[in-house]
Formats: C-alpha cells, structure tokens, sequence
C-alpha cells in the first residue's frame, strides 16, 4: 500500500460502511434511529429563538427594509406577512426530515437523483463558507466591544490590516471568537438542548432590557419612527412604486433567510415526532422576527436621537450601536458593565448561528458528499479553517458587489425549493425508499439516466431564467430600474422561481413519468422507526412489529386502514 494510500484509509470515517450500500453512509447522514432523536415542541422553539430571530440578523431586519424607501410601519407589515410565509414554508421544507429522519442532501436525491444532488449540495457548501465565516466574524464583533468594555485602552488596538478592512482589534476578537465556539463543535446536534436554553436565558432579556433603556431614554420610540427621510435621506416611497417596494419587503423577508428554509431538514429529521415540528415553527418563526426586528428598529431610532456625536449615522448593527453607548457615557463603569453584557449575549447567541445554524449546515453536505471522508463535525472544523481563507471583513467592508450577489441568491435557491415540494409532495405523496438513497447504481430507484435527474434541472432552469435579467439589472445598477418589468419580476423572483419550477416538475412528469414514486421499503433496514412508532406506507398505517436477528426491523403491511 502506497503512503498516499495509507493517508487516506486513516482519514476515513471508521463507520462508513453499511454493507450493501455501496459506503454512501456513515453514522451522521443515515437516517436517525429513536434514541438520537430528541428534538420536541420546545427545542424547536430555542433552535428559532438562536438561529432565526434573536440574534444580529433579526436585530438589523429593518435596515435592508427601510432602504426601499419605505417608513417604519410599512417595514413591519412586510416582515409580519413575509414572516407569516416563511413559517409555512419552514414547516413544508421540514416534513421530509421530520417523517424519513433524513437531511436535507439525502432528501435531494430524491428529486436530482444519486449523482446529481451534487450540483444542489456544492452550491450550499459554497453559502455555507460565506455565511459560517460573516457570522464569526460578527462574533468577533461582540468580542471586540466586550474587551473594550473591560478595557477601554483596547479601542486603542486599531492598527489597520487587509487594506483598511479591518483593525488588529477586530482580528483579535475574530480569533478569540474562533476558540470560544470549536469545544461546541464536539457537541453532537442531538445534544444542543442545554446550550440552546443557555443561550435563550441569556438572549432575550438583552434584548428586551435593551427596549425598555432606550424608550426610556429617549422618552418615546426615537425620530426615525416618525422620520424616515429626514435621517436616512431616502425618499418615501408613494403610488405605484409603494406597492412595488411593499411586495420586495415580503419577498425580501423570504429571500433574506431561504437557505435556512431550504435545509429545514438537516434540524427536522431530529424530532421525536413528525408533527412536532409544525406548532413550533408555525408560531415563534413569524413572532420571533417581527418582535426582534421591531426592537431593532427603535433601539436605531433612539440611538439616532441619543448620540447625536454619531452625525446622523444610524447604527444598525447592536454591537456599532453598544459601542457608541459607552463611548457617549465616556467609559463610565455603568456603561461598561450594560456593554459588557450585551456583547456576552450578543455573542453567545453568535455561537448558536455558527455552530447550530451553518454548522450543522455545512457538516452534514460535507459528510453526504464524501460520507468516507467527513462527518458533521469534520465538516465544522473544515468551514474553522475556512473561514479565515474567505476573509469575512474583506466581503462586509470592501465586496459590496459580491454581496450583492449574493443576498440575491433567493433567485437561484427559490426553484430549488419548487423542484424538492414538487417531487416529494405532488408527485411521491411523501413516500420516500430510504435504502435507494444510498445507492449509486441503476439499481435504485433514484438513478434516473446515470444518476441525475434531467427534470429537475430544465425545472430549475425555468424557475431561474425568467428573474436573471432583473438579478443582473440589479447587480449592475442598484435600485435604479432602468428595464422596469424585468426589475418587477425580480421583486418576486423567490415565489415566481419557486411557483415555475414546481409547475414545470410536474409538466414534465406527464410527459417522461418517473418510476417508482409509490415504492418504500419493505424492511427497516436503519432501525428508524421504533417499536411502538407508526408510518405512513401506501395509503396503509403500519408498525415496526419485530426486529430480525441481522439487526434489520421487520414491518407487516396489512394493519388497519387510515
């Protein structure tokens, strides 16, 4: 054996093997056996509370609103009804994982086939980099606020690097932050109740507390309530472009957090029970955005009224705006422990985005895509490292294109969700054969032509094609609309996306029908489905009734009709 040989048997996952599966398998993308899956109503409520609201993106949600020229009011009613969206959308992308225990890159194979998943997985790899990376570095933010906080000479710590993008003291807390969150890395998701109830504990009454001095400082909600124009210089939006600007705040809202909708699988297929998910979810994905974002709004709005030393600049971001607190109260020692302790919590509820939102993400696509190589965790680590190639404080301070680009991504990840409702709710019923996900060869029912999905790719393509004029239009001119249809079209480009590409799945099936879509297992062959639990198979409820000696779990299809 050859040392390269060597090095690679050493680097593989010691559990990738399943036998007959081809090594498409290890212990982190197989479908969850009953003991791994601990997720109920509540934890579905903390993993929101962290990942989706109470944390630096919810606090700046009105920031990309009120820039569309609309007022404070007008803002929020875009994030209650796109968050309304959001919540159903979170609950249809989760139903896979919650029913089959399965993430979100085993559940692609299912529509784009064994081999070609891939193209839809690299894609979220590539997001993963950029977002795992931006949110640590917004970790090392509070890092660097809370070490000013404790000592105000730190401000001093502000040498220039990577051209002006950052200062030694931002990449003092970049690094410090990097070491606080990688223990969290050996956590297994399963086991995220406790640092989920920690965060929460920690979080929310930040935020609220921070509510409560601001108003009262500012004996009401701040200028900016009552005066978008006059602060920001933007014009109000009126007539027909008002509608236009109220119908890309809602489509904003979803676009802003359709990664995260995409991959509700990777957290669902830990819940106990399929339905435990859909309250949750329902609920405190709508509140949670509209309270944050609405906190958000006005803390921005006092601050611009209580530090007028800022010169009008509306700091959005809660570490900018702590920071400018303890700077207006000259580093009094009040002032520095409220400071301290927001940048704690702020920072705490980082760690929750990094580890438990892209994290688990990133890990998982990792180990589908080279299940040999990577498990959750290795794919973690991998994303540590990489966050310091993607260099973070370059793309937030000197990319703007780049990000540009990509806050539009819902253009592309839009018909993706169409294709995945499309297969698994239109056309398989949500029957899925777990073991042919795991085979790569004609064999499966998955295969397709040599393992890709044609259907799903013209589907996408469709979806896609109809927004990339107003993308590029958007791209190069900003919110200057010189191709005004084009533009319109691209207002709506994640629901028009998502709406073609499900309609054009389904077209297609009718044309070249895909085989297949009725069939699941005959037996339990990962153990997923306990004794006493019941799944749906064939319009038929059946239960796991006996486990054979080779480990796999015998299933009778003859028990009552649903």
């Amino acid at each position: 054996m050859t040392t390269m040989k060597r090095i690679f048997k050493r680097l593989e996952v010691k559990d990738h093997d399943e036998g007959a599966l081809d090594k498409r398998v290890n212990h982190d993308i197989r479908p969850l056996e009953p003991h791994r899956r601990t997720y109920g109503p509540w934890q579905f409520v903390t993993l929101w509370v962290i990942t989706g609201s109470f944390n630096i993106g919810g606090w700046t949600t009105g920031s990309s609103l009120i820039a569309l020229g609309l007022n404070v009011w007008q803002a929020m009613l875009t994030v209650i009804i796109g968050n309304v969206l959001v919540g159903f959308l979170c609950v249809a992308s989760g139903a896979p994982g919650a029913k089959w225990h399965i993430g979100f890159p085993v559940i692609q194979r299912c529509s784009w086939g064994t081999r070609g998943f891939r193209f839809i997985v690299i894609q979220r790899i590539f997001l993963a980099c950029i977002w795992f990376s931006t949110q640590v570095y917004w970790g090392g933010q509070c890092v660097r606020v809370l070490l000013t906080a404790i000592w105000p000479s730190f401000a001093k710590v502000d040498t220039p690097l990577a051209n002006g993008t950052m200062t030694t003291g931002d990449f003092t807390g970049f690094i410090i932050f990097t070491i606080c969150y990688l223990p969290l890395v050996w956590i297994k998701p399963e086991k995220y109740k406790i640092p989920f109830l920690i965060s929460c504990a920690i979080v929310i009454p930040t935020i609220f507390v921070s509510l409560v001095w601001f108003t009262a400082k500012a004996k009401g909600a701040g200028t900016l309530v009552h005066d978008v124009s006059g602060l920001t210089g933007i014009t109000q939006a009126k007539g027909s472009h008002l509608g236009w600007m109220m119908t890309l705040g809602i489509c904003t809202n979803i676009s802003s957090i359709s990664v995260h909708i995409f991959v509700q699988s990777d957290y669902t297929r830990y819940a106990r029970k399929p339905k435990d998910q859909i309250l949750a979810q329902l609920v405190m994905v709508p509140m949670g955005t509209i309270v944050v974002a609405l906190i958000g709004i006005i803390c921005t709005s006092c601050a611009a009224q209580l530090f007028p030393e800022q010169e009008g600049a509306l700091l959005w971001a809660p570490y900018d705006l702590f920071s400018a607190l303890q700077q207006h109260y000259d580093n009094s020692s009040r002032s520095r422990a409220a400071v301290a302790f927001a940048a704690i919590s702020f920072g705490v509820a980082q760690l929750g985005m990094v580890v438990a939102n892209n994290g688990v993400s990133a890990g998982i696509d990792l180990a589908a895509l080279l299940p040999r190589f990577f498990t959750i965790r290795r794919g973690m680590l991998l994303m540590s490292c990489l966050a310091f190639v993607v260099q973070p404080w370059q793309l937030l301070n000197g990319a703007s294109k780049f990000l540009t680009v990509l806050g539009g991504y819902g253009v592309f990840l839009g018909p993706m969700t169409g294709v995945m409702f499309a297969d698994y709710f239109v056309l398989r019923k949500r029957l899925i054969k777990l073991t042919d996900l795991y085979e790569n060869h004609p064999g499966s029912i998955y295969w397709y032509f040599h393992g890709v999905n044609w259907r799903a790719l013209v589907a996408w393509a469709m979806g896609v094609w109809i927004n990339v004029p107003g993308f590029a239009e958007f791209v190069k001119y900003g919110s200057t609309k010189t191709l005004k249809g084009w533009s319109n079209l691209y207002d709506i480009s994640y629901p028009l996306g998502m709406l073609l590409s499900v309609l054009t799945y389904v077209l297609l099936n009718k044309f070249w029908p895909i085989a297949g879509l009725a069939e699941v297992d005959d037996l339990d062959f990962f153990g997923t489905f306990g004794p006493a639990e019941t799944r749906s198979l064939h319009g038929e409820e059946v239960e796991t009734v006996k486990v054979a000696q080779d480990g796999k779990t015998l299933v009778t299809d003859t028990d009552k009709e649903m």
